[in-house]
């Protein structure tokens, strides 16, 4: 038997929604000090989130570049027993015997950036999870998904429980208890066409809190989406601000004095920053996308249709309007994350064995 360590891709630390994923494992693994060796993939940021029996071991790229097949040979010269990737961009060659790989959703041939890479994504994302011993996700709806896009078998599937930051929504809801919301909408994350934000700034130009004087913050989003979205709401009489990928004391200066946080997705996989902004105490008004129902377990939020351009209005100007209290529910932390991705570490083996 591989008496090998146990191996962590760790590269997307930093890089967007997977780099806060990552994170929160890392800070997992710290307090539950899994027994064993192990191995971390990843550049020098992973260092302080190390634990007794973790290694380093350096990346030198982008996990983006060549489709993350750049390291060669990285840690396989390590002969690991087992390893997680945080995402599907990973290797394409064998590094471990068993290999668990996490494919967020299948938003990325649903909704791709254009139609001619439809196929290539479907094709590339099905052969990883195809050649991995295990698939986890981040909500039962991308299980589903998975199953219904690319034929896996419901029990080479997991569902794992993600964590959010829960230092970083204390912070904020301290803030807001001391201070009311200023007169913004905010929204969150990239660009792309499942983010739906075309229709977002269109509706909340029509709607009574932007006629009010309201500003659209759209943090997250940059590149040439500014150009467009800036034009949009110059046709529709919004204000919107862009101020491009946010630190993060600046993210939580937005959730602290925001009115509320909209996500007008047509599709997401979990839906992070809806999670954060509740555990924040920040009001929400969401999509009926199936995984942000999912996520806030039927609490009584704010929901509209995404296709529809006054229904985002309107959602906007009731949660803007109202005074109800921001459902309390109970979010995971990095420890329970950490649990889950160990607990499917472990079935893998098995299957694999």
């Amino acid at each position: 038997m591989n008496e090998g360590p146990q191996l962590i891709d760790a590269r997307w630390l930093g890089i967007g929604g997977p780099g806060r994923v990552a994170e929160q494992l890392l800070q997992g693994l710290q307090l539950v000090e899994p027994p064993g060796a192990w191995a971390v993939w990843g550049s020098e940021a992973v260092e302080p989130l190390l634990w007794p029996n973790a290694v380093r071991v350096p990346s030198r790229h982008h996990p983006k570049a060549w489709y993350s097949q750049r390291e060669f040979p990285g840690p396989r010269v390590l002969h690991p027993r087992i390893a997680y990737y945080a995402h599907h961009l990973r290797p394409g060659w064998r590094i471990a015997p068993v290999e668990v790989t996490t494919v967020h959703d299948t938003i990325p041939f649903r909704y791709p950036p254009s139609q001619a890479l439809a196929p290539l994504m479907r094709q590339y994302i099905g052969w990883m999870a195809r050649h991995s011993t295990l698939v986890v996700t981040d909500s039962e709806f991308s299980k589903q998904s998975l199953q219904d896009d690319l034929g896996l078998p419901a029990d080479r599937i997991v569902v794992l429980t993600l964590a959010i930051d829960h230092d970083a929504a204390d912070r904020v809801r301290a803030r807001r208890e001391s201070s009311p919301g200023a007169e913004r909408v905010l929204y969150v994350g990239r660009d792309a066409p499942h983010k739906n934000l075309d229709r977002l700034v269109r509706g909340f130009g029509a709607s009574t809190f932007a006629r009010q004087g309201a500003v659209l913050t759209l943090a997250g989003v940059d590149g040439a989406a500014v150009d467009r979205l800036r034009s949009i709401a110059e046709t529709h009489d919004a204000r919107v601000e862009l101020p491009g990928v946010v630190s993060q004391p600046v993210l939580e200066d937005l959730l602290a004095s925001t009115a509320l946080l909209v996500q007008p997705s047509l599709e997401e996989g979990f839906g992070l920053p809806v999670a954060e902004a509740l555990a924040a105490g920040v009001p929400v008004a969401i999509s009926t996308a199936p995984a942000l129902l999912e996520i806030t377990r039927g609490a009584p939020v704010e929901t509209f249709d995404p296709l529809d351009v006054d229904a985002i209005a309107n959602a906007i100007d009731r949660v803007a309007a109202s005074s109800d209290p921001v459902p309390e529910l109970e979010w995971p932390r990095p420890a329970d994350f950490a649990r889950s991705v160990l607990d499917a570490m472990a079935r893998a083996e098995q299957l694999g064995s």
